[in-house]
């Protein structure tokens, strides 16, 4: 990667929407992922299965911090995931554990039509989780450590994304 600045930026239009859609999950098994330009043009072969959860614009989000570390040379970004699931069910509670016990790769889709593939180095481990009747439901905190923001999707790559989308769901 180089390390000059090649271009400048312009403000854009105010025409973007936050948060996040929903959130495909496949399991962390070490596929490697083609990055170039900081967009994965392809699904790798050994992902061939995720699982969708819609979750509400409010109380979601994907944040990415870059901690840099001039004496060493060195940047981690900590890219974290934070997830409200309503809605309070034994049969949630078994995914949700799921995803806690886990490791996992996710494929967070805003409201932009952007994805974003989070944790493809290194996986992305539950950190915290709750379970509240104030909410009725779940909220989980998933992070990953990696050395660059989380890559975009290519339209040819959500396509093959949307084909691997298991029809196996919990209605909470």
């Amino acid at each position: 990667m180089a390390c000059d600045i090649t271009k400048g930026r312009k403000l854009g239009c105010k025409d973007s929407r936050v948060g996040i859609k929903y959130v495909d999950f496949a399991l962390y098994n070490g596929a490697e992922f083609s990055v170039t330009g900081q967009e994965v043009a392809t699904i790798p072969t050994a992902v061939d299965e995720v699982f969708r959860y819609e979750v509400k614009g409010a109380g979601n989000k994907l944040t990415e911090t870059a901690t840099i570390d001039a004496e060493k040379r060195t940047t981690e970004i900590k890219q974290g995931l934070d997830l409200l699931l309503p809605k309070l069910t034994k049969e949630s509670e078994v995914e949700l554990l799921s995803l806690i016990y886990g490791r996992v790769i996710a494929f967070v889709h805003d409201f932009n039509g952007n994805v974003f593939c989070v944790g493809i180095d290194n996986g992305l481990d539950a950190t915290t989780s709750t379970k509240s009747t104030d909410d009725s439901g779940y909220k989980i905190t998933m992070e990953a450590m990696e050395t660059k923001y989380s890559p975009y999707l290519s339209s040819s790559a959500k396509t093959a994304l949307t084909a691997l989308v298991s029809t196996s769901n919990v209605t909470p």
